[in-house]
């Protein structure tokens, strides 16, 4: 299946030339990859992920490194297409700290299910952590669409959970050349990484990522007038989702947000 989110909808296009971390990503997953082509096989059986080295022979750094290492160009070409289309909007809502620890998060999670559930075999591809993309842009933007096959229109909370059913049932049918488990994994992590603000019903003003520059704001004297306007901008995001925002709401956020990211640097 191919995903593609819906462009019009992010909180901001980005570009693909910026210096983000999500663009960081995508140049260390191409880099390894043409190490792969010139070094293969003994580079990809030292850094992917095979259970039965990282127990016996403690090779521990396959945990982190099979999640840049893939099985091939198409392989590698749709999981960085997805990580752009999903990690562009979520670095720009987190910041780029907090979504690259999210990010290794999810690729931890995916080795650590296909260790469980495949001692024998072994993984490359980043698709543990594209899956936890899924699921973070699935909670934080419920009612946004993605395209299936760049036709079909669903909210990606239905998305989420049918993927994540579709991985389920066929992980549990047989051993079969794709790392089930490694997606769900990758899910279940992020859900981990999720569950303070899950658990927490007035959560939904962090999902923006700004709550906490927020009350900081407030302790420096921000004017009262624009802490009003962002607070009822919240209050809509908390209630309606980010996709009901009006254009000048979408404004005054990114324009308080992108003062924040540079009063912190």
């Amino acid at each position: 299946m191919r995903y593609y989110s819906n462009y019009e909808q992010r909180p901001t296009r980005g570009s693909f030339f910026s210096n983000s971390i999500v663009n960081k990503i995508i140049l260390a997953n191409v880099v390894v990859f043409l190490l792969q082509v010139m070094l293969r096989p003994q580079f990809t059986s030292l850094f992917a992920l095979t259970p039965r080295a990282v127990i016996q022979d403690f090779y521990f750094w396959q945990l982190l490194t099979y999640m840049f290492l893939h099985g091939g160009f198409f392989h590698l070409f749709f999981n960085m297409l997805i990580t752009w289309f999903f990690g562009s909007t979520l670095e720009t809502v987190w910041g780029s700290q907090k979504f690259l620890k999210y990010y290794l998060t999810c690729g931890l999670g995916g080795g650590i299910f296909f260790m469980i559930f495949n001692f024998n075999g072994a993984v490359v591809g980043a698709s543990g952590a594209v899956f936890g993309l899924y699921l973070a842009y699935g909670i934080l933007f419920p009612n946004n669409h993605v395209y299936i096959y760049f036709l079909f229109p669903v909210r990606a909370k239905y998305f989420v959970a049918v993927i994540a059913l579709f991985q389920l049932a066929h992980g549990i049918s047989g051993p079969s050349g794709v790392a089930y488990f490694a997606h769900l994994g990758g899910m279940v992590a992020g859900l981990f990484f999720f569950s303070r603000e899950i658990a927490n019903t007035n959560s939904w003003r962090r999902v923006a990522g700004l709550v906490g520059n927020y009350k900081q704001t407030r302790r420096e004297g921000y004017e009262e007038q624009e802490i009003a306007k962002i607070d009822s901008i919240l209050d809509k995001i908390a209630s309606k989702g980010y996709e009901n925002l009006s254009s000048t709401e979408k404004r005054i956020l990114e324009n308080y947000s992108r003062k924040q990211k540079e009063d912190s640097e």
